[in-house]
């Protein structure tokens, strides 16, 4: 059977045998390193076996190499669960939602540290000059951290996508680093300078990527 890679469209050859009936399974690209889950194969029963049409051309003998790539062979993939199958990317109304539960929630959290922060700055300085911009400061500091962590983090989303049913991978389905969480938060700086092109791409681009996301190299994809 032949298995395509998403990512690059690179194409493997494997034997048939290799996936169990009803599995699913997932290997990785050995040009890109990208992530290629493979469907459950339907079983052959043996009257289909016996009809199936002879290859043609010179065989190749015991002694000879098969020809498949070293990460296409048998016990080079690792068996998946349902929960962890792929369930599609995540659309740009569900990611739009999601961001405005984050919006709030960070809205009421940067009341509450930044009027704490500017009582403290007005008790211990004296005067109220700089309260306002240090409270801003705060409030750049407290999203980057919400988003970074939580995103790096087990739960591979903020609460609002966590509200959503979405979760945010790596090119390869995998979890972020804290530092590729950091310049996805980032580059939305200049995903809003574009005149927001850059969030609107989400509902053109075939993978559902804004362009903050093509330039940390992440995807946004379905838990459900």
């Amino acid at each position: 059977m032949k298995i395509v890679c998403p990512t690059c469209n690179a194409i493997y050859k494997i034997p048939d045998d290799t996936i169990p009936p009803g599995k699913s399974a997932v290997a990785t690209c050995k040009k890109c390193g990208g992530k290629i889950v493979i469907e459950p194969m339907a079983e052959t029963s043996p009257d289909q076996t016996a009809q199936a049409e002879p290859l043609s051309g010179p065989q190749p003998s015991a002694f000879q190499q098969p020809p498949f790539p070293p990460q296409a062979q048998a016990g080079a993939f690792q068996f998946i669960t349902e929960q962890d199958a792929f369930k599609g990317y995540a659309g740009f109304w569900k990611r739009f939602a999601a961001s405005i539960i984050d919006g709030v929630i960070l809205m009421v959290c940067g009341l509450i540290i930044g009027g704490f922060i500017g009582f403290v700055y007005r008790f211990t300085a004296g005067t109220s000059v700089g309260a306002g911009a240090l409270g801003n400061l705060g409030g750049i500091i407290l999203g980057w951290l919400y988003f970074a962590i939580m995103e790096s983090s087990s739960t591979q989303g903020t609460l609002g996508k966590m509200a959503l049913g979405i979760k945010v991978t790596n090119l390869s389905g995998d979890r972020i680093s804290f530092g590729r969480a950091t310049g996805r938060h980032l580059g939305k700086i200049i995903s809003a300078f574009t005149f927001f092109i850059g969030y609107l791409m989400v509902a053109f681009t075939s993978r559902k990527q804004g362009l903050h996301d093509m330039i940390a190299g992440c995807l946004v994809v379905n838990r459900r």
